[in-house]
């Protein structure tokens, strides 16, 4: 059974405002509220038990919020211009709703480099899971340009447990895993990656690559094995990157 999804994006740290991060984040849910009714509403994850869910709507208190916590980080770690906001944001704003199937899950976090779209238990998602995951990624590599990105499944099986692309089942220790679908800076065509299911151009940015169709299981041994000639091929023109040289063959 497949548990969840995610996409994760890599960009170049900056500091951005709370106005900027806020204006993106009301950006990529507009367009995600139309790909799918249990997207209709967004709110602003709390940081700590003292603090409440806030509607994305609810500008002033956003605000209010994410200013806060930039300046409680400067005071924290020094008045840097480094850093900047962050915003977290889920389609539930209670603990009974957040244990529930059908969670999505969008994380922006310009300062550190990481951003991420998840779905959290994705049967309500249907046989609309690949296509909003696709066009999720689509529209948040235009949104942030993303120098990469990734996506990790996790599944469970009666005999093999819990299952996670990325921990168990990725292709290389030393580089970054690709998975089910992603994005590489460079322009790609099919013919290069002649074992991807699919491969959509990026507007000059890069190319977004799906690696298998549906929804990729990575207990399954046949489509881990499509997913890593995949990965092999970017591998081949160096746009695999490499995070730790001393694991290298």
């Amino acid at each position: 059974m497949i548990l969840s999804s995610q996409a994760n994006l890599w960009t170049t740290p900056v500091a951005r405002s709370p106005e900027e991060v806020i204006s993106l984040a009301k950006s990529l849910t507009r367009y995600l509220s139309q790909q799918h009714p249990l997207m209709k509403q967004w709110y602003a994850l709390p940081s700590s038990r003292s603090e409440k869910a806030i509607p994305l709507e609810d500008s002033d208190a956003l605000f209010s919020r994410i200013s806060g916590k930039v300046e409680k980080d400067r005071r924290k770690f020094g008045d840097y211009p480094e850093l900047g906001a962050s915003l977290s944001l889920a389609n539930v704003d209670n603990d009974r709703d957040w244990c529930k199937p059908g969670v999505a899950v969008l994380e922006l976090d310009p300062t550190t480099g990481f951003n991420c779209f998840s779905l959290e238990g994705i049967e309500p998602f249907g046989a609309s899971t690949s296509s909003l995951m696709l066009n999720a990624l689509i529209r948040m590599v235009a949104a942030i340009e993303p120098t990469f990105a990734s996506t990790d499944v996790n599944a469970r099986t009666p005999e093999k447990g819990l299952v996670t692309y990325q921990l168990d089942r990725r292709l290389y220790q030393h580089r970054r895993y690709f998975g089910w679908m992603g994005f590489v800076p460079a322009q790609i065509t099919h013919a290069q990656i002649p074992d991807a299911h699919a491969v959509h151009a990026g507007d000059g940015r890069g190319t977004v690559i799906v690696s298998v169709p549906g929804v990729f299981d990575p207990t399954d041994d046949a489509q881990v094995d499509k997913v890593h000639r995949v990965e092999m091929e970017l591998a081949s023109y160096d746009l695999l990157p490499v995070t730790d040289p001393s694991l290298k063959g």
